[in-house]
């Protein structure tokens, strides 16, 4: 069993750090696993000085939001080098840009009559910000605000970052931060060679999408994901199989208080044994 999208505490909405997730995957009876932090490559770092005693093995990931025909999408790069300098400076000038535009969401929600400053944004980490930055940010002051009482009760109660993440990404704040991320193809072309692309939990996607980036070096698809249907699953690994692309899982966990219905290790299939493979082949494993 692998698990190849998890996050830990280096994500602004990660719960655990990269050493309790090694033991949490040893008890799962995981035999491999992969942190994909958002823009952030700090638990890959880490990962190579944590000796498993689990007999887990440790694959480098991070989870990169990008902009594609209008819509937000997620891109995992796999096997990189943690120390690859173009990939770094790529991640730190993204994540700048973001939190630069934190004040416009800012300007948001106080347009929208929430009490909510700068230093409530701030100090939610240096990675993307997430519907855990915002929806803290929000609660500091303004708990008892009846806007927010779903994600604090009820339905919306049992992943509440998500769920407001979700809300909120389709008005004004999620356009603002569409606006800071860079382009899938752009970022795609500019990775290419430094490790293995997998465009993480794409949904709906038509098919026609999918081929678009088989030429930038797309080499699979994450069709496993708590993110889908069954439905969905089963249509992403026929694209998958008609595209010659590999088929990834990955269960997206960030830890039980930011998404308490999944996880570790929660995928309904299993990578390819190409991908796995071609990880330990980078790896040296």
């Amino acid at each position: 069993m692998y698990d190849l999208h998890i996050h830990t505490r280096y994500s602004s909405d990660g719960q655990h750090d990269p050493a309790a997730l090694v033991e949490m995957a040893g008890a799962a009876g995981l035999r491999g696993i992969a942190f994909t932090d958002h823009m952030d490559v700090t638990a890959a770092r880490e990962s190579r000085l944590i000796a498993s005693t689990r007999g887990v093995r440790l694959f480098t990931g991070v989870e990169i939001s990008t902009v594609f025909e209008g819509e937000e999408r997620h891109l995992l790069l796999y096997g990189f080098e943690p120390s690859d300098r173009v990939l770094g400076a790529f991640l730190e000038e993204t994540c700048r840009r973001a939190w630069e535009r934190a004040h416009e969401v800012i300007e948001v929600f106080t347009g929208m009559g929430f009490s909510v400053g700068a230093e409530d944004v701030d100090g939610w980490g240096s990675s993307m910000p997430t519907g855990v930055s915002l929806l803290d940010a929000l609660l500091r002051r303004n708990r008892h605000d009846p806007r927010l009482a779903p994600y604090l009760e009820g339905p919306k109660a049992s992943s509440p970052y998500m769920s407001f993440y979700q809300d909120y990404a389709l008005g004004d704040v999620g356009e603002i931060v569409r606006r800071a991320l860079p382009g899938l193809v752009d970022t795609m072309r500019l990775l290419a060679g430094r490790g293995i692309l997998v465009l993480a939990h794409p949904c709906d996607i038509p098919v026609e999408s999918l081929e678009r980036l088989v030429p930038e070096g797309l080499r699979g698809i994450e069709a496993y994901s708590t993110h889908h249907t069954g439905r969905q699953e089963l249509r992403l690994v026929e694209a998958a199989r008609t595209l010659g692309l590999w088929v990834s899982a990955g269960s997206d966990f960030h830890g039980e208080r930011i998404k308490p219905g999944i996880r570790l290790g929660g995928c309904t299939g299993q990578p390819d044994a190409g991908l796995v493979e071609a990880l330990m082949a980078l790896s040296g494993s």
